[in-house]
């Protein structure tokens, strides 16, 4: 992006996306550099390059958050987007050890292409628990939990003015491959204070399965009020189960959840719990119950040697 009263723009207008002599169309203060062009790919990587050499920075933040306007031609999209990939190419292979992020307009602008340079892309800006359910569950279909960033925000969401439990959004964010907290010590509550040392501990242990596991949609929440997701290991000793409840339901007989993808004659441990056979937790299933609004569980299993 470019400011239109910058210098760069004063001396190269011409480096701008635009349509002849259309007016030139400015969103949040900006106009857009065009990387179709080399030589403003050059520019940007020397200028990008010379920022990273020039203190020890490990990760950078990639944002595009206007649409494009006023383009010539339509293929000028796409030598664009064959730009920026020329753009990133060159800086993730000269800085290896710099994390790139992706974000655009809350993740609505990343696809795969771009993975092959940012591992992990901001999911979306709205970081309320109960819509993020739908919102990584939708993106899962597509993108695999590693690459999405997930965080615990503060409540009432700044966007959806709702307040959820701190371990219901904890548990969301988890499911996530980045995870992350943006909140102030100073408005916590006590007991909240006492309780992230432990979901901290819990995303850390979950994590590597998450990362590196293999995901099952159990139950979605357009069709319950109990969503579910599962994960199973690389080597499938280990999986994972999240279920929530978005809403209870009077006289409600609580659902089974079914678990997929276990091996049946195979025996699970879930801590604290006991012992049950696969064929038992895919057919049967496992049942809980909760007591109010926005209710959460992540549940352990471990796979006893056979």
């Amino acid at each position: 992006m470019v400011n239109p009263k910058s210098n760069l723009y004063c001396a190269l207008p011409d480096w701008v996306i635009s349509a002849g002599t259309y007016p030139r169309t400015e969103l949040r203060n900006q106009l857009i550099l065009n990387l179709a062009l080399v030589e403003v790919q050059d520019y940007i990587i020397k200028c990008l390059s010379n920022i990273l050499t020039s203190a020890k920075i490990s990760y950078v933040k990639w944002d595009h958050n206007r649409s494009m306007t006023e383009i010539p031609s339509p293929s000028i999209a796409h030598a664009y987007i064959l730009g920026s990939y020329q753009v990133l190419y060159t800086l993730t292979t000269r800085f290896p050890d710099v994390l790139f992020e992706g974000c655009a307009s809350g993740g609505g602008r990343f696809e795969p292409g771009i993975l092959q340079f940012f591992p992990q892309i901001w999911t979306s800006d709205n970081t309320d628990a109960v819509d993020r359910i739908s919102i990584q569950l939708g993106m899962s279909l597509a993108y695999p939990a590693s690459s999405m960033g997930a965080h615990i925000s503060s409540v009432p969401n700044h966007q959806t003015n709702r307040t959820t439990p701190l371990a219901f959004r904890a548990h969301v964010a988890m499911m996530g491959g980045s995870f992350g907290l943006e909140l102030d010590p100073k408005e916590l509550l006590p007991e909240e204070k006492n309780a992230l040392p432990g979901l901290i501990a819990l995303a850390e242990r979950i994590s590597p399965i998450v990362i590196n596991g293999d995901m099952w949609r159990l139950s979605l929440p357009h069709e319950s009020s109990w969503p579910a997701v599962q994960f199973i290991s690389e080597d499938a000793s280990q999986v994972v189960l999240f279920y929530f409840q978005i809403q209870p339901k009077v006289n409600q007989i609580m659902p089974h959840v079914k678990l997929q993808g276990l091996v049946p004659h195979a025996t699970y441990r879930i801590e604290g719990e006991g012992t049950y056979s696969g064929m038992v937790l895919m057919n049967l299933g496992l049942q809980y119950s909760f007591e109010d609004d926005y209710g959460s569980k992540v549940v352990i299993l471990v796979k006893e040697p056979l």
